[in-house]
């Protein structure tokens, strides 16, 4: 499993007021800011009592906020471009079932964001299950056709074409 790094990748100068809140406050802001307007975080942040402009909070954000999450990105990226035998969608699935099992666990997860993912994780087992439907269908069909076209053949005794049919339906 790969370690959680805090939101916050760039050191804060000393003057800064962002620096005033704790690493878990920095963190929980980090996560605040993906969900909220700017004018929205302004008002979370003063609630704590840090005044900042809105051009702060935008700093704050490409600065360090956005620098972490394109390396969580990419660390995605690159755990699923290493997945061999399956597809990236298999990967995807079993990464959104990883991520509600550690939410799910923890005491401060957001119970929208949780049932947003077990949707996710739903929606993607009916589509698994649909695309398995699908092919059990699809080689139904060619199965039928093919027996279908050897019944037609006359130039076959009623045996042979039974016979055929029965291995067509793997029931030899």
């Amino acid at each position: 499993m790969l370690k959680r790094k805090s939101p916050i990748m760039k050191k804060l100068r000393k003057d800064s007021k962002f620096a005033r809140l704790t690493e878990e406050q920095r963190s929980e802001l980090g996560v605040y800011l993906e969900g909220h307007s700017l004018e929205e975080s302004q008002q979370w942040l003063a609630a704590r009592g840090v005044e900042v402009s809105l051009q702060s909070i935008s700093e704050f954000y490409r600065l360090h906020v956005l620098p972490c999450k394109w390396q969580r990105m990419a660390t995605v990226a690159a755990v699923l471009s290493k997945v061999e035998g399956e597809s990236v969608t298999d990967a995807a699935h079993r990464a959104v079932a990883q991520r509600v099992f550690e939410l799910s666990t923890d005491p401060k997860a957001d119970p929208e964001l949780l049932a947003k993912f077990y949707k996710l994780m739903n929606e993607g087992q009916q589509t698994a299950q649909s695309e398995r439907k699908l092919a059990l269908l699809e080689a139904k069909a060619r199965r039928a056709d093919e027996a279908q076209a050897v019944a037609g053949d006359k130039t076959q005794s009623a045996e042979e074409r039974m016979r055929k049919i029965k291995e067509i339906f793997g029931l030899n």
